[in-house]
């Protein structure tokens, strides 16, 4: 099931916001859920792709000042969500990212206003989550349709190339698409064909979930 990903060193702050969240996902019926985490330590910073991906997140929120607390004998970690930004965006160009802050005018967190989808104060948040929360999901379909078409491309031009009919255009459009989704394409036909497959089920199960959202948002 696809969630909506927190990351916050505040563990009071992370699990109040899960709660919110979760209440206003409810009250407009989405099947997204949410799921929250502790920073990762910075020489694990790395871990973001695979929590990401295991978790099948579809959209994330940061906290800005995520570098105070520790917690379970992890922590405090060296990084603010207007850092943690840019290691995201190597491995999820599109994906949609938020913060909820109280350090909304932060300058360091403004100059980097164009990598998130909106930076939001903690109590605007608060105030009026049903707004925010229905932005998220609208932000998460997005991504999903532009996903669903890019991987369906993907997959077409791979068979395209499998089958050496390709020619120039088609290739250098199969690797920015392979660079932008950050997948890798074996050589050996079988291991191909393993990905193709994979990408197959991949995009059925997008599709799917779309179709999910599409029923639940309320206009």
């Amino acid at each position: 099931m696809s969630k909506i990903g927190i990351i916050d060193d505040n563990k009071a702050q992370r699990e109040t916001l899960k709660s919110l969240i979760e209440s206003h996902l409810d009250n407009f019926e989405s099947s997204i859920e949410v799921v929250d985490v502790f920073p990762f330590a910075d020489d694990s910073i790395s871990l973001y792709k695979e929590w990401i991906e295991q978790n099948e997140i579809i959209c994330l929120i940061f906290d800005e000042q995520m570098h105070n607390d520790s917690e379970e004998g992890k922590g405090p970690v060296g990084y603010r969500g207007n850092q943690l930004v840019l290691e995201i965006r190597k491995y999820f160009m599109d994906i949609p990212i938020y913060v909820i802050t109280s350090h909304k005018n932060d300058d360091d967190l403004q100059k980097k206003f164009s990598e998130f989808e909106d930076i939001i104060g903690r109590e605007e948040f608060i105030v009026d989550g049903e707004k925010y929360v229905k932005r998220f999901i609208r932000a998460s379909q997005s991504f999903l349709n532009e996903n669903i078409e890019e991987l369906s491309e993907l997959k077409q031009l791979s068979e395209i190339v499998a089958s050496g009919k390709n020619d120039e255009n088609d290739l250098n459009r199969l690797k920015a698409l392979q660079l932008k989704l950050n997948v890798q394409l074996d050589s050996g036909l079988g291991e191909r064909k393993d990905w193709l497959d994979e990408y197959e089920n991949k995009i059925q199960f997008l599709e799917d979930l779309q179709k999910k959202i599409e029923n639940k948002i309320k206009e």
